[in-house]
């Protein structure tokens, strides 16, 4: 049996899409069965008619059904529930957890949002994403920006997450600019403060379909980015 691991940010728009793509493209390069999942999608694109981040998934890494629940509402997804009048099941997100974990060695399962949004409400309680994480015991990858706030939101979400008591692997910094004062002291100081080493500073792309695989070849060519690749995904060695 294979692995789940839960791809989250430490906020919206911070390139959780880009850095699952990275993780996926650089584990396969090394050979690894790996898929993709993405149990909820929210937010149409009208013009394309299309749902970004898996249109993204299928056209350029080939990764096919890797979505479940797409819900046409730019919102969290327990609002873009509540507006479409979907009915949803969270029982049937982890059994594809689990019958994934079967069939490929990694499986990368992208969330929608931070680690606290909310994913269906319920009667009595709403069914966050940190439940999800428990019911399938996943540990969990960290996606931030490197930029102005990012100490805040990586400190806010690492304490969260233990008080879930969720375990945590690593953490990837995107729009890195290397020379940007702000963006190298935050990367310093949050490692300081959490103990996070991060496994890769993800530069900002000007065209991402063309820079990426090129980044992903030169990464592959790093020894210490091969050593921490191993450390998070072969070793079942985790960062507190």
């Amino acid at each position: 049996m294979g692995q789940a691991y839960f791809i989250t940010g430490t906020g919206t728009e911070i390139g959780k899409t880009v850095a699952t793509s990275l993780l996926y493209l650089s584990l396969t390069s090394l050979g690894k069965s790996v898929t993709i999942f993405k149990p909820f999608q929210t937010g149409l694109d009208r013009e394309n008619h299309t749902y970004p981040d898996i249109s993204w998934y299928e056209e350029q890494l080939g990764v096919k059904d890797c979505g479940m629940y797409m819900l046409e509402p730019e919102t969290s997804p327990h609002l873009a529930i509540k507006l479409t009048g979907r009915k949803v099941d969270e029982q049937r997100v982890i059994d594809r957890i689990h019958a994934l974990k079967e069939e490929y060695e990694i499986v990368l399962v992208e969330g929608a949002g931070g680690i606290a949004v909310p994913l269906i409400e319920q009667d009595t309680h709403f069914y966050m994403t940190a439940d999800l994480i428990k019911d399938c015991g996943l540990p969990v990858i960290f996606v931030s920006n490197s930029g102005l706030g990012s100490i805040h939101h990586v400190l806010t979400t690492q304490f969260y997450t233990a008080l879930q008591n969720i375990d945590i692997k690593t953490i990837l910094f995107n729009f890195f600019q290397h020379d940007n004062i702000i963006h190298r002291d935050n990367v310093e100081t949050i490692t300081k403060l959490t103990g996070l080493e991060p496994l890769v500073r993800i530069p900002a792309f000007k065209n991402v379909k063309e820079d990426l695989p090129a980044y992903i070849a030169s990464l592959l060519k790093d020894q210490h980015y091969l050593q921490l690749l191993n450390e998070v995904f072969f070793n079942e060695y985790s960062i507190h």
